[in-house]
């Protein structure tokens, strides 16, 4: 018998979850700017939730579901008429009523007294047992197919659940789940409905107090067991609870919209109960109110969202602690300023206004860059949404001081835009300078680090005065492009000259190398003829020693080359006789 009763279970599933305080979620203490923060954990997992109960705890499985055909159908026979003795059935029609021929993918079903029975003509002929007692009623009930996914008759019933599938049933008025294949179940207090099929991969799968719940990748699901909320994220294994009070809070949509079950697990802040779940992103913080006092709530470096369990932990919003830029006046003074005065005109709701020292009226739009450096320090003394107003009001309270105690000329004279940047002694001071410089001091005293202030426009409101700047202006700009068309022409003529002398360079240097190269092949062939002369030279040294060792050596050939000399030398000598020679 497939059967099993679960209502011991039941009573230790509700027990595990019901007995369960809020302040478990509790994690150990955490500080932040001196507040502590005692109720807040970025690890909450719902511990108190029965994790170890699985699908298969409360799925009545078939124990036959792996066998061939020919095996369930003999096991299904088996369990189905087990404790009869005398079978209402025979395959002789000769001892009972015959009966029409079924084909052989039915079973007959018939009862005797009203203890059902199951037989296997096997497309045979078969008839019910006949008996003279009259006591003995024996009835055939009809043909029941071998593949139907449920049939029975008197507590005896089988079930043949669809792969993939749960059959929804009750047993003494309590549900049951089972799982895919053949099931045989005797039980007289058995109740179902061939309707009650569930496919396995539904998100969520309610049978009364039984509860299913699979949360996709990416998802929560928001869930009430009695008054204590629960948020179920994302996990690979199905959530089972087995409550009666179980309920899943599911987004305003479709009945039929099976996405509105779950919630996107990257919504910065999720709320459900008592339970306040917070991503604060990467350049903001969280603010937060635990019975009332302050607590800021950093970007969490595990990786995890925080949770936040108990109803007197108030999440109030989210604070940038990244650099800001406001131009002021902001759109909420611009439209205090125009319902104050419908007839304003356009520069007195858009420009803040303000006088000089010589009495003329500016309007201007100021840039203030800034960047919430202590969170919990600017909210406790500003407020969260009085920040913001702060840095308008006190950035207009300085600008105008300082435009009033300055001339026209000086208020328009503006070069320097960061606080504290170094300048030189003698340099000119302008009135935004002095005015970051202060600013940069009481905003710093609120925990907010001043980056930049700038005149972003700056309006002269008197007419005749915005003419004859402007007229100034038009001569300024005349006067500026003249000088930038000389400047331009300037720099052709440099850089012509500049061409024409580096060209002039080139061919005087070419030249030179000419020169060099000539006189190098001159004394190129002078030096070569030097070593032939001397190479000349010495030889005709190395004749004459030998030709002196020779004639040492033999002298009968000194006197032959002697005489060699004298008669060449008479050859061309002119010999003159004298008288004396004659006598």
């Amino acid at each position: 018998m497939d059967h099993i009763d679960i209502n011991n279970d039941n009573k230790k599933v509700v027990r595990s979850v019901s007995n369960v305080s809020s302040s478990s979620s509790q994690s150990s203490m955490k500080r932040f700017g001196g507040t502590e923060a005692s109720t807040y954990s970025s690890d909450h997992d719902h511990e108190h939730v029965n994790h170890d109960l699985k699908v298969g705890q409360i799925v009545i499985r078939s124990d036959f579901a792996d066998a061939s055909a020919q095996q369930q159908a003999k096991i299904i026979l088996e369990r189905f008429n087990e404790g009869i003795k005398s079978s209402a059935f025979t395959d002789n029609p000769l001892l009972g009523r015959a009966l029409d021929r079924v084909d052989i993918s039915y079973f007959v079903l018939g009862h005797r007294n009203q203890v059902a029975e199951l037989f296997d003509p096997r497309g045979e002929r078969f008839s019910t047992v006949y008996s003279a007692d009259p006591t003995v009623n024996i009835k055939y009930i009809g043909p029941i197919l071998k593949t139907a996914k449920y049939y029975g008759a008197y507590g005896k019933h089988v079930l043949q659940v669809p792969p993939g599938h749960y059959a929804k049933a009750f047993t003494k008025n309590r549900p049951v789940l089972y799982g895919e294949g053949p099931h045989v179940i005797i039980d007289p207090t058995f109740q179902f409905d061939e309707s009650a099929f569930e496919n396995q991969n539904e998100p969520y799968i309610s049978h009364s107090t039984i509860n299913i719940l699979r949360v996709p990748s990416g998802k929560l699901a928001k869930v009430w067991i009695g008054t204590q909320p629960y948020i179920f994220e994302s996990r690979r294994e199905p959530y089972v609870v087995v409550d009666a009070q179980f309920k899943l809070v599911q987004k305003e949509s479709k009945k039929d919209d099976k996405s509105s079950m779950f919630y996107d697990a990257t919504e910065p802040y999720i709320c459900h109960g008592s339970i306040k779940r917070l991503i604060p992103h990467t350049g903001e913080v969280a603010v937060t109110y635990n019975n009332g006092i302050l607590t800021i709530i950093p970007t969490p470096k595990d990786d995890k969202p925080v949770i936040i369990d108990s109803p007197t932990h108030n999440f109030e919003g989210f604070i940038s602690t990244a650099l800001q830029t406001c131009l002021f006046p902001s759109k909420e003074t611009k439209q205090s300023a125009y319902n104050d005065n419908k007839h304003a005109s356009s520069d007195e709701i858009n420009l803040k206004i303000f006088q000089t020292r010589d009495s003329l009226r500016v309007g201007v739009v100021l840039v203030v860059a800034f960047k919430i450096v202590d969170p919990e320090l600017a909210i406790t003394k500003l407020g969260k949404e009085g920040i913001i107003n702060h840095i308008e009001n006190v950035s207009f309270a300085d600008m105008g001081k300082a435009i009033q105690l300055s001339t026209l000329q000086e208020v328009m004279y503006f070069t320097q835009t960061k606080p504290g940047q170094k300048s030189d002694d003698n340099a000119i001071q302008t009135i935004q300078d002095r005015v970051k410089a202060h600013l940069a001091r009481d905003l710093g005293e609120y925990g907010i680090e001043l980056a930049r202030l700038q005149i972003e426009t700056m309006k002269v409101l008197d007419s005749e005065i915005a003419k004859k700047l402007a007229g100034q202006s038009v001569t300024s700009a005349e006067f500026t492009t003249k000088q930038a068309s000389l400047a331009k022409e300037y720099d052709i003529k440099t850089t012509e000259a500049r061409l024409k002398a580096e060209t002039d360079n080139i061919a005087l240097a070419q030249r030179g190398q000419a020169l060099i190269a000539e006189a190098q092949a001159k004394l190129s062939s002078a030096q070569k003829e030097a070593e032939a002369l001397l190479v000349k030279a010495e030889a005709e040294r190395k004749v004459s020693e030998l030709s002196g060792e020779l004639y040492i050596k033999y002298p009968a050939l000194f006197e032959l080359e002697m005489a060699k000399i004298k008669a060449q030398a008479m050859q061309n000598a002119t010999i003159y006789i004298t008288p004396a020679d004659k006598s």
